[in-house]
Order: structure tokens, then sequence, then C-alpha cells
């Protein structure tokens, strides 16, 4: 049976969420808005309900009959936790985060489709499988840069492109010569 391969899957929950919940106990210094303040409590929420779905992922006896069935509900419901992600209303503070999430919930859709390919299919290979983990882990990626700028931090990888920007919102006003 397939059911082995859900082992990678426990491990990166487990680092992206202790990576989040020391980003949301950072970040809650300094709140000073409404705005603020529900995107944390909203962000809080979303490690809670990922910490629950990684607890019932651990909790399944690979063993089992069932195992495949619990798995892809876990992982349901994981998407659905993504979406909701990708739903929240982000402060302009943060606001590199709405694309994350975005993509985030992108990555994690395909990743469950995949992982459904997989288990559902009897006569289907491993690529299959390592194209979903390759998703799910570009899901869990974004999670982890939208915990590092939680923190203040700058996200880091060979894949992210930092842009400085000194842009304002206005067009400045410049006098032209007269002659």
């Amino acid at each position: 049976m397939k059911k082995e391969h859900i082992c990678t899957l426990f491990n990166m929950i487990s680092v992206i969420l202790s990576v989040l919940m020391f980003g949301l106990c950072l970040s809650g210094c300094g709140r000073d808005t409404k705005e603020l303040d529900a995107y944390y409590e909203s962000m809080s929420d979303f490690t809670t309900n990922l910490t629950a779905i990684k607890e019932n992922l651990e909790a399944v006896d690979t063993s089992s009959e069932d195992a495949t069935t619990q798995i892809l509900v876990c992982l349901d419901e994981l998407q659905e936790q993504f979406r909701v992600l990708s739903e929240i209303e982000v402060p302009k503070q943060f606001e590199s985060n709405e694309e994350l999430a975005d993509e985030a919930y992108s990555y994690m859709q395909t990743a469950v489709e995949g992982f459904h390919d997989y288990y559902d299919d009897p006569e289907s290979d491993y690529s299959s499988f390592e194209v979903a983990c390759a998703n799910y882990e570009r899901a869990m990626k974004r999670v982890n840069y939208i915990s590092s700028i939680l923190k203040g931090e700058i996200p880091e990888g060979e894949d992210v492109e930092v842009i400085d920007s000194d842009d304002t919102d206005f067009a400045p006003v410049i006098e032209e010569s007269v002659e």
C-alpha cells in the first residue's frame, strides 16, 4: 500500500507550525489597529486549525484498512484551511502576504488533487506522488514566508526576490521651466 509515503507530510507540517507559531508570538507586539488585530486573530486561528489537522494526520494508523481514507480526509481539511488563509483580509502592513496566501492555496489545491489521484488509483506511479509532494512543499514554503514577514524578517531563499521600493502613492508635482 502507498501509505508509507505520508511520513514526509508529517515532518513538513511540524516544521511549518513551529515557525508560524513563533511568528505569531513575536508579531503580537505593537498592534494598535482593529485591522491588524483581526489579521493576527485570523492567522492564529489558521495555525490552531493546522495544528489540529497535523495531530489528526499523526494519529492515523497507517496499517489500518481505512488509513488512506483518513489521510485524504485530513488533506482535504488542510486544503480548506488554505482556502480560508487565502481569503483572510490582509492589512497594508503585510500586503505581500496576500499574494503568498493565494499562491499557497493554489499549490495546496494541486497537491491535494495529486494525492487523491495517487491514493485513489492503484495503478498510479510514484511520480504522481512526487509531483503532489512538490506542490505541497511549495504551499508550505509560502506559509513559512508569511511567518517570516509576520516576524518582521525578509524571507530568504534562492527563489526569493526582494524589491526595495521608495514608491509613493502619489505623483510628485514637478515645475516645468518656462522659457
